[in-house]
């Protein structure tokens, strides 16, 4: 049994090391200089910790405009997935209409979609409602493939609130607005965390549409601009990771701090039907 037990955290602490080690690499390598990687190697710990990396990485390239472009972008597509996720999970959840059935599933078929069967008509109308090459065209396109999982997480949730609390609330005269801001709102705490980080990471990783939709330098974001970044400095190792590590920051932050109420969201939202 000793024996056992002693293989598994074994295995579990090798497994922790594999994942942590790259990470790791990239903080040592944006701590360097040129120099210290062409004498003491790639893998050697650096002697002297250069900060001033993290200072310098904001006064080349254009980066400033590229992190500040990913800001803009995750902040309105959070903003308006969560109040959009919202007044579409709730008449699913607790009100009648004709059709309810089949517009949920039409909701869900939007989770079967890949990106990669759209892109080319997203490209076309976008282009056509002369949106192509703007920042709404970030925008847009990552509201609409946010919606259907948002719908459904907050909708599983919805479900298992007891439907007393409404129809009591209706009696007193409340109206629907009001049942959603002052009832629904305050115990879907959990679930939001998780749709607001999930929906914050994937916006902020995305790399396929600001490749596609955007020429315009100026209107880059991270992804993309890391991209042109490490073509410009090609040789400067430790100035691509730094950028690496700047650009990794927010989101490994935002699910370090969440991760407990990402978990207990998607639980309770996704399995409480």
């Amino acid at each position: 049994m000793l024996l056992r037990r002693t293989l598994v955290y074994a295995f579990m602490i090798c497994t922790a090391l594999l994942t942590v080690a790259p990470f790791l690499l990239v903080i040592s390598t944006s701590l360097k200089t040129m120099n210290d990687i062409n004498m003491d190697g790639p893998l050697a710990l650096p002697q002297v910790f250069h900060w001033e990396n993290y200072s310098r990485i904001w006064e080349v390239g254009n980066f400033l405009i590229y992190y500040k472009n990913s800001v803009i972008v995750t902040v309105v597509v959070v903003v308006l997935v969560v109040l959009l996720s919202m007044l579409g999970a709730y008449p699913f959840a607790f009100m009648k209409f004709r059709g309810k059935s089949i517009f949920f599933l039409i909701v869900l078929w939007g989770l079967t979609v890949p990106l990669d069967l759209i892109i080319i008509p997203l490209f076309n109308n976008l282009k056509s409602m002369g949106l192509l090459n703007t920042i709404w065209a970030l925008i847009l396109p990552q509201i609409a493939m946010n919606i259907p999982f948002s719908i459904f997480l907050l909708r599983g949730f919805m479900k298992d609130i007891p439907y007393a609390l409404l129809e009591s609330a209706r009696i007193d005269g409340s109206t629907e607005a009001k049942n959603l801001y002052h009832i629904i709102m305050p115990m879907l705490y959990p679930p939001m965390v998780s749709l607001i980080v999930f929906t914050a990471i994937g916006t902020w990783n995305n790399f396929m549409l600001p490749t596609i939709l955007i020429q315009n330098d100026a209107l880059r974001t991270l992804p993309v601009g890391l991209n042109y970044f490490q073509t410009k400095f090609t040789m400067d190792y430790p100035m691509i990771a730094t950028a690496a590590v700047v650009s990794a920051l927010p989101a490994a932050l935002a699910y370090i701090i969440f991760q407990r109420k990402i978990i207990s969201g998607v639980m309770v939202g996704a399995l409480k039907e």
